[in-house]
């Protein structure tokens, strides 16, 4: 019989894929004139109605109570602010570069996390799960290397170098989520279908509400707003909202559910792998080119991720 360590492996192994499947769908169709407000409300607005159904079908919406109570909901607003900044900034170095440089360095969220939980003793970081997590480090550091190109298109440099920070950024919000993510599971009434639900609920809503004060505002002062809705083609908006589901509906509950099981310390970098599939997609689909160093960080984000998993808590 499976054990729950086991389980928690597979959980973030899922998410793990589900994220790098969703974020190469994003960079298929993403441009650089599209509204990140908009781009990722429609993903919200797809994929939240999906997880509600899933939640009421498993549970009926059983913790709802405690989601809104005074201890737990300012948390809840916290968390979700920081994984709103988190996705804004990884979408905006989607736009601007492959989805197999973007996503390796943005998901070095797992350094920032274990630094949080060390600073505030929320879990015990091992010496396995260290040297396993600094194994994924390198790793996403090799597979984010590309051999220097004699240009002298200094535009592309420097769309190149904010691509690189914000997907930094990402990671380092993405982590503070994680965070308040933990803080969250720890009330006992919480579930993590009920908590998807309402998180992704109050992120879409927050977007939601920015790109519809900006839209107003350019509408008023008759200025054409080529981030509109009318850019967006049904297409482009189904891609979305796929991505949104494989992302934020089975990723981030098949993630929650692995944090629940085997902690954030060893979640976290297991479910960082996700790089794998998007460089493979970008490859296979995208046609983006994979450097030999990107084939050694490949390899040492595998052998990381086994190694992280092999601890027992």
């Amino acid at each position: 019989m499976i054990d729950n360590q086991t389980i928690g492996v597979l959980f973030a192994l899922l998410a793990a894929v589900c994220w790098g499947l969703g974020a190469s769908l994003y960079k298929i169709v993403i441009k650089t004139e599209h509204s990140l407000f908009l781009t990722i409300a429609i993903r919200g607005a797809i994929a939240v109605p999906f997880i509600a159904v899933v939640t009421f079908f498993v549970n009926g919406f059983a913790s709802l109570g405690i989601l809104f109570s005074p201890e737990v909901l300012p948390i809840l607003l916290i968390s979700s602010a920081f994984v709103s900044i988190g996705d804004l900034s990884f979408f905006g170095s989607l736009q601007r570069m492959d989805v197999s440089k973007a996503m390796p360095i943005a998901s070095i969220y797992p350094l920032f996390t274990a630094i949080l939980l060390i600073i505030f003793g929320l879990e015990t970081i091992t010496s396995i799960v260290l040297i396993g997590i600094i194994i994924l480090i390198l790793g996403l550091g090799f597979l984010s290397q590309q051999e220097k190109e004699n240009s002298a298109d200094s535009k592309s440099e420097e769309k190149l170098k904010v691509g690189l920070a914000l997907a930094v950024i990402a990671a380092i919000f993405w982590s503070f989520g994680i965070y308040t993510l933990r803080l969250l599971l720890d009330f006992p009434e919480v579930d993590v279908y009920s908590l998807a639900t309402v998180r992704f609920g109050l992120l879409t809503s927050i977007f939601i509400i920015i790109w519809g004060i900006n839209t107003t505002y350019n509408y008023k002062i008759g200025k054409d707003d080529p981030a509109s809705l009318e850019h967006i083609t049904k297409k482009v908006g189904l891609v979305f909202g796929i991505g949104g589901i494989l992302s934020w509906g089975i990723g981030a509950i098949s993630f929650f559910s692995s944090i629940e099981l085997i902690g954030a310390a060893r979640a976290t970098p297991i479910s960082s792998i996700n790089p794998l599939i998007s460089v493979i997609i970008g490859i296979a689909v995208l046609k983006e080119k994979l450097k030999p160093l990107q084939a050694i960080g490949i390899l040492l984000m595998i052998f990381g991720s086994i190694f992280v998993s092999l601890q027992q808590s």
